[in-house]
């Protein structure tokens, strides 16, 4: 009975006050101690790993941006180079046009020119023969030239589509603004008579892959 009487005589007021004394003494060794810390240059345990802490999240974010930056250069260039494909194609088809029009013309000319003349008919066919030889080995040459173009464009696109299939692996998805352009880019790759290869790796990345949206920040785990 006594003991629970000195219990209720306790002042919790000076003890609460005696508790808060304490820990702001506390508070100010600490403040002291850091602050002696920060002038003398040392560094305690877990200010290194603070340090660390921040060091590495400085060094991801870093990665992540000169991984964006790579990323957008090789896809400038390889946009820049399509487009001078594109633009030699068409020439080159132009040329082509107008060179079998031409031969055509002439041919024409050359025929109406000697029709009346009886008596080189036998000179006129084998003219009009070997024109007609002449263009169809233009011709073939021609096409020949035509599956070489497609097949370094072939080989163009499908090391473009390798380059966005091992992209993709890395950050674990497609980023959402590129979507269409992988689509776009396969088809072109089908197109010019793509192979398997290129398709199994297209609709693995469709497939498998998540669709990252354009403000999602993304996080390399330096564990992996």
């Amino acid at each position: 009975m006594g003991e629970i009487n000195e219990l209720l005589n306790i002042n919790f007021s000076y003890v609460l006050m005696s508790v808060f004394i304490i820990l702001a003494g506390i508070k100010s060794i600490v403040t002291i101690f850091e602050w002696v810390v920060d002038k003398l240059g040392l560094e305690t345990k877990w200010m290194r790993g603070k340090r660390e802490e921040h060091d590495l999240l400085l060094q991801t974010s870093q990665n992540l941006a000169d991984l964006r930056n790579q990323h957008n250069h090789d896809v400038e260039e390889s946009n820049t180079h399509d487009e001078n494909i594109k633009e030699e194609l068409s020439t080159f088809m132009t040329e082509i046009r107008l060179s079998v029009a031409k031969t055509q013309s002439e041919i024409k000319q050359f025929a109406e020119n000697r029709i009346k003349d009886r008596k080189q008919s036998l000179e006129i066919q084998k003219e009009l023969t070997d024109s007609i030889k002449s263009i169809a080995e233009y011709n073939s040459s021609k096409d020949k030239q035509i599956e070489n173009l497609m097949a370094a464009q072939r080989e163009v696109l499908a090391d473009k589509i390798n380059e966005k299939y091992k992209y993709y692996i890395s950050i674990k998805g497609i980023p959402e603004d590129e979507v269409d352009e992988f689509t776009n880019l396969h088809t072109a790759y089908k197109g010019v008579g793509g192979n398997h290869s290129g398709d199994a790796k297209y609709e693995y990345c469709m497939n498998h892959l998540q669709v990252i949206p354009v403000k999602t920040k993304l996080v390399i785990n330096d564990n992996k």
